[in-house]
């Protein structure tokens, strides 16, 4: 079964210049994507990145 953004809870209000706010380029939720400390995906899909990303390196995926 895949995730869809209805799936996940919603992720933090970026705390940032409202410049500095984006869309996620994988969920489309507002993130803190321009600027210094500015990331292309929210919290959230960042932290889901990282977990698959850990699984491949141990060789579980």
């Amino acid at each position: 079964m895949s995730s869809t953004v209805s799936d996940r809870p919603v992720p933090p209000t970026p705390v940032c210049a409202p410049s500095q706010v984006g869309p996620c380029r994988s969920c489309q939720h507002p993130c803190h994507r321009y600027g210094l400390g500015g990331n292309p995906l929210c919290v959230l899909c960042t932290q889901a990145l990282e977990e698959r990303r850990a699984a491949a390196l141990a060789g579980k995926v």
